[in-house]
């Protein structure tokens, strides 16, 4: 059977080699001492060829193989040895594809790498496995264009967490004009537009239907996967100890990798992947200056909420072009459908204030709601588009509370309560604004709590999610405790504000609560408070809390 299984697996390699016109050169017919040709482009987008030699054959059959190999010849000493974006350069016997440029190890000779067998990346383009949902990419660095120094710095912290890390080395620009063929350069990316995010490497293979394999080692391993394919365009080869690398542009997305894997990256040309288009405009008031971008981010659920994050925050860093504290009023919204196409909204705004670090506290709320969309347990969504404004100034726009004071002592039930709040503005003098509670008119009647606080944010879905984390709740118990991913929606769209006054029954009264499933929802319902709950919004952050007592009479 086993003899059957590997038949069948070389007669479709052969077909599809003949799709592609092009002869193989199994590893059986390899020996030490042939010499070959291997073809890449390191400037603009020629390609060029470089000289292998055939040093032997690592492996078997059950773990892979894989064939090492000496470059060298002019094109190989001007690139200093093998380079970071040679991988998947094809490698020539004969006129024979014996397979592509895949590794090499740092800090050794440049000359010599490994290559992946062209057997192994042919597979690619028959890969019937599924990769787990919880699988995340591993080790790989990816190049970024069109990021500030704070903002390629922010996105290697939203990264490392992944396993990943990114350079800024890349470019976005004009690509080739060219048709991809063996040895062009070629972009694997997962955010285009105003910046862009992905690797350059080498074209393996091609073949008439539009076909490619390419890189020769895995992108980020990520299986069946859902990336830019782009043409490129190559400035030159940086020298370097550890490794030299290529510096180019990525181009026009022209199709999509599919499957990405331990031998390579395969993909058609024509169709390119599904997107989240995201929009940011930011604005400096005090500086009078702004800045927008417009990029596509490819449809990942593991992957998406990092990258629009840290395109948000590399545009106000463009924007304010300083680090320190301040405030920043956000809005945002995040429109989608769910699986039966309804219409999913999540639309906030609301203000932040940090005194020494604002552009990395600014953001967390459009994070969890990207996260909580992409990532929940209840059903795929698909998302249509996120659009975000931001407002920064280098003022504190915050007030604390200094004291509450009820209108009067005694209050129908039914009635409306006036709330005079004292507040002192940053270095400012002390005012006092009122607000009204109107009190359950079903009200039994007696003393009543109140409690007058500022606004707490998305702090509750962020201490929500890690609770469940920690406590392991059971998958069952927790859909009824939370019902529906629309009522995790409704939620964040209702989550109190930085800027609101929020007056409430004190904890400990809400025994009145007339919401059935209140208990139900545990810490969420505690933290979203009572059916009563009001609330103000001002244009500055509010911090600080009070209590007062009244004494409320029944009908």
């Amino acid at each position: 059977m086993r003899i059957l299984i590997m038949a069948l697996c070389l007669c479709l390699q052969l077909a599809v080699a003949a799709a592609a016109n092009v002869p193989l050169m199994p590893i059986r017919d390899l020996r030490p001492g042939m010499l070959g040709v291997g073809k890449t482009v390191i400037q603009g987008d020629t390609i060029e060829e470089f000289n292998v030699e055939i040093l032997g054959v690592q492996g078997s059959e059950a773990t892979g193989y894989s064939v090492f190999v000496r470059l060298y010849g002019d094109l190989i000493e001007k690139t200093g040895g093998v380079a970071q974006g040679m991988s998947g350069s094809p490698v020539y016997v004969d006129g024979r594809l014996v397979g592509a440029v895949a590794f090499g190890k740092v800090f050794n000779d440049p000359h010599y790498c490994f290559l992946t067998p062209i057997g192994r990346m042919l597979s690619l383009l028959d890969e019937p496995k599924a990769v787990p949902n919880d699988w995340l990419p591993k080790g790989t660095s990816l190049q970024a264009a069109g990021f500030t120094e704070y903002g390629l710095q922010y996105l290697k912290e939203k990264l490392q967490p992944m396993g990943l890390d990114a350079v800024g080395n890349a470019g976005a620009g004009q690509g080739s004009s060219k048709a991809l063929e063996p040895g062009s350069a070629v972009g694997a990316s997962i955010m285009q537009g105003d910046m862009t995010l992905g690797a350059l490497g080498t074209v393996t293979w091609t073949d008439d239907k539009g076909n490619v394999l390419a890189f020769g080692h895995p992108f980020m391993q990520r299986g069946n996967s859902n990336f830019f394919m782009t043409k490129a365009w190559v400035l030159g080869v940086v020298p370097n100890m550890q490794s030299s690398y290529k510096v180019g542009n990525m181009g026009e997305a022209i199709g999509s990798f599919t499957q990405d894997r331990a031998s390579g990256i395969g993909g058609s040309q024509g169709i390119v992947p599904k997107t989240i288009p995201v929009f940011v405009t930011a604005n400096d008031i005090g500086r009078g200056q702004g800045n927008s971008i417009r990029v596509q981010v490819v449809e990942d659920e593991k992957l998406a909420p990092a990258i629009v994050d840290a395109a948000v925050i590399n545009t106000l860093s463009k924007t304010v072009d300083r680090n320190g504290g301040g405030t920043a009023r956000i809005h945002f919204t995040i429109t989608g459908v769910d699986s039966k196409k309804k219409p999913l909204v999540i639309d906030r705004e609301n203000m932040f204030y940090s005194s020494d670090a604002l552009l990395k506290n600014v953001n967390a709320e459009l994070s969890e709601a990207m996260t909580i969309l992409l990532q929940n347990k209840f059903e795929a969504v698909q998302l249509y588009g996120v659009n975000v404004e931001a407002q920064v100034s280098e003022q504190v726009q915050v007030a604390e509370i200094q004291r509450v004071k009820a209108g009067t002592d005694k209050v129908q039930a039914g009635a409306k309560l006036a709330i005079d709040v004292t507040m002192k503005p940053y270095r400012g003098e002390d005012f006092t604004r009122t607000v009204y509670f109107k009190v359950p008119k079903d009200h039994p009647g007696g003393k009543l709590n109140l409690q007058v606080r500022g606004g707490s944010s998305m702090a509750w879905i962020i201490e929500l999610l890690r609770k469940q984390q920690q406590e392991g709740v059971p998958a069952a118990k927790k859909q009824e405790q939370r019902r529906t991913l629309a009522d995790y929606v409704q939620a964040t769209n209702n989550a109190d504000k930085n800027n609101e006054i929020i007056v409430d029954i004190a904890s400990g009264q809400q025994q009145m609560n007339a919401n059935p499933n209140a208990q139900d929802a545990g810490l969420a319902g505690m933290l979203a408070g009572s059916p009563f709950k009001q609330k103000y919004p001002f244009d500055f952050i509010i911090d600080g809390e009070g209590e007062i007592s009244v004494e409320v009479i029944s009908r």
